[in-house]
């Protein structure tokens, strides 16, 4: 098996897109929907890419649904819990956690995790002196902690990252942060600038 195939791949789909004003994984730029931009850098990055949703949010990719495992909209942390705990389910260690918004990330972000990988539970991207922890690589280990953690009412996940095991990756700004996150209508403006860019750079 591959390195870029040790883990499993969870896109985090359940957020409630306050900023957008509506489901941020429909939104297109350049004519593609958000989520079909993300599925598609990530599917190949991992042995299998599964939603962390309730319903299926792409017609191009027929993708598991794993939902929260705890009710209530409590944050990116509760869909990195549930897709370890799937991840477990399948005999898995690792959980390769991507955003629905940042669509830009890079096409070998599983493979340079794993590179940079030595002895710790969480391996998180920095860019720019930027810290990205929803853009992380997460060991099974980590499931009664975790779930211990949010029961307490915790939420963030660099608190709970800094009691643990863990790693920076830095990735470097290419004309673009590869991990700029669409949160509104602007971003979206400056999205389109930069997939134009994007894929001219890959020749597309």
């Amino acid at each position: 098996m591959n390195l870029e195939n040790k883990a499993l791949g969870i896109i985090l789909c359940g957020g409630l897109s306050r900023r957008m004003g509506s489901d941020k994984s429909q939104k297109k730029v350049n004519n593609v929907k958000l989520i079909d931009i993300v599925v598609g850098l990530a599917i190949n990055q991992v042995f299998k890419l599964a939603l962390n949703a309730s319903e299926q949010k792409t017609e191009k990719f027929n993708l598991e649904l794993v939902p929260d495992c705890m009710s209530g909209n409590l944050g990116p942390l509760v869909g990195i819990l549930s897709g370890l705990k799937w991840t477990k389910k399948q005999n898995f260690k690792w959980l390769m956690v991507f955003p629905i918004d940042s669509p830009f990330f890079p096409k070998n972000i599983v493979k340079v995790f794993f590179k940079n990988l030595k002895n710790e539970q969480v391996v998180m991207a920095k860019s720019s002196n930027r810290l990205h922890p929803v853009f992380s690589m997460w060991k099974v280990d980590l499931i009664e902690d975790l779930e211990f953690f949010l029961k307490k009412g915790e939420r963030k996940i660099d608190l709970f990252t800094k009691k643990i095991k863990s790693r920076l990756v830095n990735f470097p700004v290419i004309g673009y942060d590869p991990f700029f996150n669409v949160n509104n209508e602007e971003d979206l403006r400056k999205a389109e600038n930069i997939y134009s860019s994007f894929f001219q750079k890959q020749g597309d």
